[in-house]
């Protein structure tokens, strides 16, 4: 191994106890580096990183409670790009634990050394990681800003002048193909690799591509496999899992994405896979408990996401709203409320967003434990006065709230507001996380039939309406009310279909007045929206002389 020269190396030390950063200090001093900087958190190690482009960081792994931690400062850096591809990440721990170290093998760090270590495997560590980051430097550059074609020509010229990089040049290059859809490629280099000789790594990437390629029933085959050779392989878990999903068969599903989540429950992506799976086998309270993780996980980090604060108590909502024991719903609905209290305290609460505002999102939740306690009318005035809310104070309707509104437009049969919103969600793709779409594809699917029926009766009401064919219309519309019994639009055709009934006749039927009494008593003590209230004010006169209101 080539003797690596410290001397011109800018290196950055993180470590909350200052004994043991002074003793990495005196190490790397000794190995020749003239240029260290310390730091006691990770907080300070991120503003260092803002200033400095570090050839080198070591970072312990635990940085004090309630701190970021070796982890999160890790993906940050990285995400951000506040290191060069050529920098080494080394982290370090006391913590041997097997959830431990498989959570900071996902993070891929350049090298990971459990406490104590000697100064030679520290420097034979920072060495061999500094002579790949640098030879392959340009490689990770291309893939950082997302030149994965180009990426994929440097790796392949790297595997044929670079021997010693072989095995690592070979895992970048399948990702690669994983990245640009090239799974038949994918497949191709790892078959090579697992002729010569069965490589773990090769296997279980091999099963990822099968799941990619949608041959599940092949993907299961060979993460068990996997498996069978190395119970910690993590990651087979999660393929298994997700390969049983497509099939479905929720109950398998769910056992291999719980055994992945005892490995390894540092990893955000896993506990979304857990929240979808634990749904679909009507595990609420284990959704709720990953969606918790999801929240306090992105607490301190780069994945940071006011979603995960709304979707942590969408799932508390889930539970009460899935649950038949009426103690356990109550118990829900006010672990709810004792949770939105707590988050007024959250910083991202606090802090000023062009995509939320917690007193609307508040007013979403109500209406959504008032339409979990049977007051219907009351939950669609709290969701029309948050809406009406959301028209005034912002020109674009925010993703953050959206997920949560489309769901109670849903269950309360709002399908045109609630279409507007799915375009918006499918239009901002990169702003929703696997929970928002998971929401919006099943409650869409679970609304089809109703939505369908809808749609139907309402556009043949209008149709018959402006043909002046008012019984018919009165027919159709009625039977659009009884699938969306809330929906003020269609109230809103009714209420003006009645008043042309009741007007075409000397001596109407008193049923059909006491109906448009109704009708028009729920419209006038609704809040309305600008196109809504358009109507109403454009028939409210004709309407109150004709049902004498």
């Amino acid at each position: 191994m080539e003797k690596l020269d410290y001397s011109d190396k800018r290196c950055l030390v993180v470590e909350d106890r200052r004994p043991f950063l002074l003793l990495l200090k005196g190490l790397l001093s000794n190995l020749g580096a003239k240029r260290i900087a310390t730091e006691l958190s990770a907080e300070a190690g991120l503003k260092a990183c803002k200033n400095t482009r570090y050839d080198i960081i070591i970072c312990d792994l635990h940085l004090g409670a309630n701190r970021k931690n070796g982890f999160e400062l890790l993906e940050e850096v990285r995400k951000r790009r506040l290191v060069k591809p050529s920098t080494v990440f080394i982290m370090i721990s006391g913590d041997s634990a097997r959830g431990m170290v498989l959570g900071s093998i996902e993070k891929q760090p350049d090298d990971y050394l459990i406490k104590p270590f000697s100064q030679a495997q520290l420097n034979s560590r920072i060495t061999r990681a500094t002579a790949r980051r640098i030879t392959l430097a340009s490689l990770y550059s291309q893939i950082d800003y997302e030149k994965y074609d180009l990426a994929i020509e440097n790796c392949k010229h790297f595997l044929e002048v670079e021997p010693r990089y072989t095995s690592h040049c070979l895992k970048m290059l399948v990702n690669l193909y994983w990245k640009t859809k090239k799974f038949d490629a994918a497949e191709k280099v790892l078959q090579k690799i697992l002729d010569e000789r069965p490589m773990h790594w090769a296997a279980c990437s091999m099963a990822k591509t099968q799941l990619l390629m949608q041959n599940y029933e092949d993907a299961i085959d060979i993460g068990k496999k996997v498996i069978d050779n190395s119970a910690n392989s993590v990651e087979a878990y999660d393929i298994v899992a997700e390969a049983y999903l497509q099939l479905d068969k929720k109950p398998e599903a769910l056992k291999y994405i719980q055994d992945a989540l005892s490995l390894s429950p540092l990893s955000i992506e896993r506990h979304f896979s857990v929240c979808e799976i634990a749904r679909e086998n009507d595990d609420y309270e284990l959704a709720m408990a990953s969606a918790k993780s999801i929240y306090d996980l992105s607490q301190r980090s780069v994945h940071k996401n006011v979603n995960h604060l709304c979707g942590y108590v969408r799932s508390i909502l889930d539970v009460a709203e899935n649950t038949n024991d009426k103690k356990a719903k109550n118990r829900h609905m006010q672990e709810t409320l004792l949770t939105m209290q707590r988050l007024q305290n959250d910083d991202l609460v606090n802090r000023k967003q062009d995509d939320f505002d917690f007193k609307i999102f508040e007013s979403i939740v109500v209406a959504r434990m008032q339409l979990l306690d049977g007051k219907q009318t009351e939950a669609k005035r709290s969701l029309e006065e948050a809406q009406i809310r959301i028209e005034k104070e912002f020109t674009e309707y925010p993703i953050s709230m959206a997920a949560d509104s489309l769901k109670l437009m849903i269950d309360m049969g709002d399908f045109e507001e609630a279409n507007k919103l799915v375009k918006l969600l499918k239009k901002n793709t990169h702003k929703i996380d696997d929970a928002i779409q998971y929401l919006m594809n099943t409650e869409l699917e679970n609304a089809e039939v109703s939505r369908n029926k809808y749609i139907e009766h309402t556009k043949k009401g209008i149709a018959l309406y402006s043909n002046g064919n008012f019984k018919s219309a009165y027919d159709e519309f009625k039977q659009a009310k009884t699938v969306a019994p809330l929906n003020i639009g269609v109230n809103l055709n009714l209420l003006q279909c009645t008043v042309k009934l009741i007007k075409s006749v000397n001596k109407p039927e008193e049923g059909l007045l006491s109906e448009a009494r109704e009708t028009h008593r729920f419209v006038k003590n609704m809040p309305l929206k600008n196109t809504h209230l358009k109507k109403y004010e454009e028939m409210k006169t004709e309407v109150e002389e004709t049902i004498g209101a």
